[in-house]
């Protein structure tokens, strides 16, 4: 039997086609044209599911199982998208019916952080390790948990959302509505937001060349600091320093043995290591922190996808489990 993986972003779509117990054979990529609303997107999906089948010459019954990783709130146990800030019109979405009705393949949802999480635990940095948390740190910060060798998403799908950790009460605002959250100082989002508010002071940096457009990116943050511009090392600190207080929390609750820390912010190497891991270690209990393990991605950019893949097999292992003992 073959396994199909979807991953949906708000800017791009990604449908991979696997064998029985075997690696990712082909893959078909697409805009997402999340602009359009729920009803083209999901067109558009159904429509690069059977593209990437007909590549493969692959019918609908030869395919066990299929699952897609969306951005959350998604609830995998119902298989309903909730409100994705940056698929605008998704709201209690049932995803997972819909492309199971349309295509006539059993559909799982997951969020897509907790499918990179999958991915990296089965065939990437993560492989072998039963606890593990995979930490996104980009446009907004979040995370994916693997707990004794299970994916978990909590109650209602939503377990792993890291970023809305309050750092600083009374902290810059954030998307979600309250202030001082990590994602409001630590993401790529919120050092390129600081940055053109220090441009507002009479500051020197280098970065004041960048005053006339649209203001300085994280990436250009890093690249003056690089170039020994003090200013934007102190904003690298600031949010490295505000990243390990999140992961000391982390590392608190849970006990990982593995956390594995991605997305374009962690680029900046040691100006964002340095700092978190500093303020990671005054932030967690000794006890907890013994014997973890902090490391790169390895699937990169894939990691989703993999897991997606890896997770629609799980699911169908599952299934014809349950129905053989029935």
């Amino acid at each position: 039997m073959n396994y199909v993986g979807i991953d949906l972003g708000g800017t791009r779509l990604r449908v991979a086609i696997a064998g029985a117990g075997g690696p990712i054979q082909h893959v078909v990529r697409h805009p997402t044209e999340a602009d359009r609303g729920p009803e083209h997107v999901i067109n558009r999906i159904v429509k690069t599911i059977e593209e990437a089948l007909r590549h493969e010459r692959i019918k609908p019954a030869e395919v066990a199982s299929m699952a897609i990783g969306m951005p959350g709130p998604a609830n995998g146990k119902t298989g309903v998208v909730l409100s994705p800030p940056n698929l605008p019109g998704w709201r209690d979405v049932p995803i997972a019916s819909i492309l199971t009705e349309r295509t006539a393949i059993p559909t799982n949802l997951e969020n897509d952080a907790n499918l990179a999480a999958f991915g990296e635990a089965r065939a990437g940095a993560g492989k072998g390790a039963r606890n593990l948390a995979y930490v996104t740190v980009s446009t907004g910060i979040g995370a994916g948990l693997v707990l004794d060798g299970r994916l978990y998403s909590g109650a209602s799908g939503v377990a792993g959302e890291v970023g809305h950790i309050v750092i600083e009460p009374g902290g810059p605002l954030c998307n979600c509505g309250n202030r001082g959250c990590l994602e409001a100082i630590a993401s790529g989002t919120a050092i390129a937001r600081a940055a053109r508010e220090a441009l507002e002071t009479r500051a020197r940096t280098q970065l004041r060349r960048h005053r006339e457009s649209d203001g300085p990116t994280a990436a250009e943050v890093v690249r003056a600091a690089r170039g020994g511009d003090a200013l934007s090392r102190r904003l690298l600190d600031r949010a490295g320093t505000a990243l390990g207080i999140g992961m000391g929390t982390l590392v608190n609750l849970l006990n990982p043995e593995l956390l594995i820390l991605g997305g374009s912010v962690m680029k900046a190497g040691g100006l964002i290591n340095r700092p978190m891991q500093t303020s990671l270690k005054v932030s967690s209990w000794e006890s907890a922190r013994r014997g973890l393990r902090i490391v790169a991605p390895r699937l990169g950019q894939n990691a989703g996808l993999v897991g997606a893949v890896e997770w629609a097999r799980l699911q169908a292992t599952s299934a014809a489990r349950v129905q053989a003992t029935r």
